[in-house]
């Protein structure tokens, strides 16, 4: 949607997507190697091994950082316990997780720097999986929100931003609807992230109505996040 009002015909909102940074979302996902069972059958430096990989692909997909071939695997299991099918967006046990479907509709816009690392679904006995392929979503483009401190001191309650160390702020989950977005970010591809607001993406308007055109807009808990300046 274009602000007529607005001569830089710049998008008056964007929109963001909150199902990464909700705890209560998380679909039950683990590597094969983070199994604890499988774990519990290898020597004591596997484990190790395992574990650190672990820690270390969770800290760099917020921060926008690529992923390689040893931190991201094959296997993972997943199972719908309810026998639905799995989302076409999911917060992975932690980690943002796209089906192919929704990967053809991203791979039409403006993806800058974006991977899409593939991993394969196994379900565990009795539970219902998919044969469709599923992706690691690994955004790599990095813009400013902006309009931080404008949001809210350290501790309110009511304010979308919470737990402030430093320079990083995290967003309350629940209240990324709350969130502005400085006019200066809205140039260039069409997600991002915000380092200083880790676990969400940011999404542009035309990228989001081919989500919803296609079907593929679900499980990503979007919410419209206005333009401005606070």
């Amino acid at each position: 949607m274009i602000d007529e009002n607005d001569p830089s015909g710049r998008d008056s909102h964007v929109w963001i997507s909150t199902a990464w940074n909700d705890a209560v979302g998380v679909t039950p996902m683990t590597r094969r190697e983070y199994e604890r069972h499988w774990r519990a059958g290898q020597p004591k430096e596997i484990g190790e091994k395992y574990s650190e990989l672990l820690e270390r692909t969770y800290n760099k997909v917020p921060k926008g950082e690529v992923l390689v071939s040893e931190e991201i695997g094959d296997v993972w299991y997943y199972g719908s316990q309810d026998g639905n099918p799995a989302p076409n967006f999911m917060n992975g046990g932690g980690l943002p997780v796209l089906s192919d479907s929704a990967k053809t509709v991203l791979e039409q816009f403006d993806l800058g720097e974006t991977y899409f690392h593939l991993i394969r679904l196994q379900a565990p006995a009795g539970h219902a999986t998919t044969d469709e392929p599923y992706y690691i979503l690994n955004v790599c483009n990095k813009r400013s929100m902006g309009n931080y401190l404008a949001l809210g001191p350290e501790g309110d309650l009511t304010a979308p931003l919470n737990n402030r160390y430093g320079k990083r702020f995290t967003p309350r989950s629940g209240w990324e609807h709350k969130l502005v977005v400085a006019p200066e970010a809205l140039g260039g591809p069409d997600i991002w992230i915000d380092q200083k607001t880790p676990r969400i993406f940011f999404l542009s308007e035309r990228l989001v109505s081919a989500l919803k055109a296609a079907g593929v807009d679900d499980g990503w808990g979007l919410v419209r996040c206005p333009v401005g300046v606070l």
